[in-house]
């Protein structure tokens, strides 16, 4: 039986320090960070554990360091011996409260699926200031034992299920050298210097074997983490086989999504478009305008509506500008704002339905917002904001096979009902379900990104 990472640390404490502190190449590697960062930086170590020896080595060069752990007992003995800030504060969920000149993330990025690690990778990128530096520590999958792999094609990596490590068993996620720089290229950053291959083994009568350790410093070049994945594309190609979606099945959940529609002040005239369905289990008035056809020609009057909600609207239209030109003009320029959804990097659903469709791929995301901001802010909607929407679809079915049938379609019909292999699609998604539900066991994540323009000031 796998064992969860906070339990896992809790347990182990002070004895992982024991095992993994003393690293020669570990503590040359942070020294050579020491160097590159402005004095009296601000930094955040995740996955802090007792603070030795990053945090220490950091905090000793006169650094301020804020370190967060999911382990309470190892975030106690970290406070107890390095100076700094530290807490309890799971990564998935962490919420920044500034931005930082640097991070590090060493040997603390296994236990994830890799839809949480890809999406991490942008968050560190989103944390850190532009320029500013980012260290990870990781095993490649280049150095596993094959026998105990299971390759993951959605997203080029392998997966170890129920490795055993330090006595317990844990289900564990790896990118080979290649895979964790492209990933950081993806997420907006550039390598900074030769990344440093490693084979250590940790103190303890239980290791008979040394680990591979690969530590990577990484620079922030990218302005904003959520346009990703980098390099944009030049030109986007549109796909008439993707129309009329309606993301917002009965399986949607998200409290961001709520929050968003909550905060919608009663008495606004609303328009959505697109989605025509079940938008008012989100907003419950009367005041929403429903329109499914052709953004590119929207039969209302000018400067009607308060509020226009564009979701995952634009990736089969071929007319950008003019939709855009539409959306303005009938938004009310006063206290008005236009709100475009599309699919934030990492996206689980995209990420799977794109793996297996080919030729008729959802659109890159960020590129379509990038280009969505630029024309808004032409016609006069220049106060531009992004934020990350937490979405996810809840899949209870007990059965695993029924569970991997019942999502395999729900994906393939919001996007590619009309693919020519339709069918295909839907038993090539089932079978690579059944990985991914081994670590998240009843969701597939549809994480998104909302762009709110309002008009300059």
């Amino acid at each position: 039986m796998t064992v969860d990472p906070e339990t896992l640390f809790n347990d182990l404490a002070a004895g992982y320090e024991v095992a993994f502190a003393n690293n020669p190449t570990l503590r040359t590697f942070v020294h050579r960070i020491v160097t590159v960062l402005p004095p009296k930086s601000q930094l955040l170590d995740i996955g802090c554990g007792t603070g030795k020896p990053v945090a220490e080595i950091l905090a000793g060069a006169g650094h301020d360091v804020h370190g967060i752990d999911i382990s309470a007992a190892m975030v106690k003995i970290a406070q107890s011996q390095v100076p700094g800030t530290y807490e309890v504060a799971d990564m998935k969920t962490f919420s920044p409260p500034k931005l930082y000149d640097g991070a590090c993330a060493i040997l603390s990025l296994f236990q994830l699926t890799p839809g949480e690690l890809y999406s991490l990778v942008f968050k560190f990128s989103e944390w850190i200031k532009v320029g500013g530096y980012l260290a990870i520590g990781v095993t490649p999958s280049t150095s596993l034992q094959t026998e105990k792999c299971s390759y993951d094609p959605t997203w080029d990596c392998v997966r170890v299920i129920g490795k055993l490590w330090m006595g317990n068993y844990t289900n564990e996620l790896f990118y080979s050298e290649d895979g964790w720089c492209r990933l950081l290229q993806s997420a907006g950053f550039v390598i900074e210097s030769e990344p440093v291959n490693d084979l250590f083994c940790p103190a303890g009568p239980q290791y008979t074997d040394p680990e591979a350790h690969y530590y990577v410093l990484a620079r922030r070049v990218e302005a904003e983490p959520l346009l990703g994945p980098y390099p944009l594309p030049v030109v986007l190609t549109p796909t008439s086989l993707i129309s009329n979606m309606n993301v917002f099945t009965d399986r949607l959940v998200s409290k961001d999504l709520e929050a968003l529609f909550e905060g919608l002040i009663d008495g606004q005239k609303l328009l959505a478009l697109g989605q025509a369905n079940d938008l008012s289990c989100y907003k419950r008035l009367g005041n929403i305008q429903v329109f499914s056809g052709p953004t590119e020609s929207l039969p209302f009057s000018v400067e009607i509506f308060n509020a226009v909600l564009a979701p995952w609207r634009f990736d089969s239209t071929a007319g950008l500008d003019k939709a855009i030109q539409e959306i303005v003009r009938v938004t009310n320029r006063r206290d008005s704002q236009i709100m475009i959804l599309q699919g934030a990097p990492g996206n689980e659903a995209v990420m799977h339905l794109n793996a297996v469709a080919r030729s008729h791929r959802i659109s890159h995301q960020g590129y379509i917002l990038k280009i969505a901001a630029q024309r808004l802010e032409k016609h006069g909607f220049g106060d531009i904001s992004l934020r990350r929407i937490r979405a996810h679809y809840e899949f209870p079915e007990k059965d695993l096979a029924t569970r991997c049938t019942v999502a395999a379609e729900l994906l393939a019909d919001i996007w590619h009902k009309k693919h020519p292999h339709y069918d295909l699609i839907k038993k090539t998604l089932a079978s690579r379900l059944r990985l991914h539900f081994q670590s998240h066991a009843n969701s597939v994540g549809n994480e998104m990104v909302l762009l709110v323009a309002k008009p300059s000031s």
